[in-house]
């Protein structure tokens, strides 16, 4: 019975450490696939309704220090009192609230024309497709072979949500040259350089 017992409570303090510490978002891949875990992730935390005025993910080397995705994101759940979050994560800190956001505008101006909410146009899957064809263009006519992310960033910048841009920055596998893209929510390249 007591040998019983201290298997059942090994058991239970193991279920909760995995499950307080969450995903780790510092290992996922850089394709549709660990996108979308990210994507599912945010939501998890922020909710299916917040809004987003950027996301930016950082990709360094796995084998440094740190090393792994990094997120940085601006979030409301309430865009009309015109206040957003700082959000961070990385390996180190996993989530980190670092600052409150207050937003002025023009009194003719909708803030939420300038916010963004995860789904089906604005999809962190699309963004990770973008990256693995990015690769593939570099590998055909650059002859890059094994190109790796940099960062990637969902962002209007000043324009509104309907006009946001995907920016993924790529690099050779052992560093190098930076390669930069631009594409539209659609998925159309406007820019490579």
């Amino acid at each position: 019975m007591k040998k019983s017992f201290f298997y059942v409570f090994g058991l239970c303090i193991s279920l909760l450490f995995v499950t307080s510490c969450g995903k780790n978002l510092s290992k996922v891949s850089t394709d549709a696939e660990g996108f979308a875990t990210i994507q599912k992730e945010l939501v998890s935390k922020f909710g299916e309704k917040a809004c987003y005025d950027q996301i930016s993910i950082v990709n360094a080397p796995a084998d440094r220090a740190g090393g792994g995705i990094t997120i940085m994101l601006n979030v409301t759940t309430k865009p009309e009192t015109l206040t957003m979050e700082e959000w961070i994560y990385n390996s180190y800190s996993n989530w980190r609230h670092t600052s409150e956001i207050t937003v002025e505008i023009p009194d003719d101006t909708d803030f939420r024309e300038y916010l963004f909410q995860l789904g089906d146009e604005f999809s962190l899957r699309k963004v990770g497709e973008l990256i693995t064809a990015s690769a593939k263009k570099l590998a055909d006519e650059k002859n890059v072979a094994n190109a790796v992310l940099e960062s990637a960033r969902l962002s209007p910048g000043r324009d509104t949500a309907d006009e946001t841009k995907i920016y993924i920055d790529m690099k050779p596998e052992n560093g190098g040259t930076r390669f930069a893209f631009i594409y539209d929510l659609d998925g159309n390249l406007e820019s490579f350089r």
